[in-house]
């Protein structure tokens, strides 16, 4: 009888981080992020990494830390 594992999501966050967007993947240091120029870039990025990696999750984060808009790949 074969069992069907199931890959954990992985999760992108894409927020602001000295002065500069960035994104984190969730459950790794805080200190290992990409970091863009502009918001676009940075949503761009986590949306090919989440693609690369499903199934994922990005949300895509306001200056104030709320939540803006969220992507799910399966």
């Amino acid at each position: 009888m074969a069992t069907t594992q199931q890959r954990q999501r992985t999760t992108f966050h894409v927020v602001t981080h000295d002065g500069k967007w960035v994104v984190r993947r969730e459950h790794r240091p805080a200190g290992e992020y990409d970091a863009f120029e502009t918001k676009d870039e940075a949503i761009a990025r986590a949306q090919a990494e989440a693609q690369r990696e499903m199934p994922s999750h990005v949300k895509v984060h306001h200056t104030d830390g709320s939540i803006e808009k969220e992507f799910s790949y399966s």
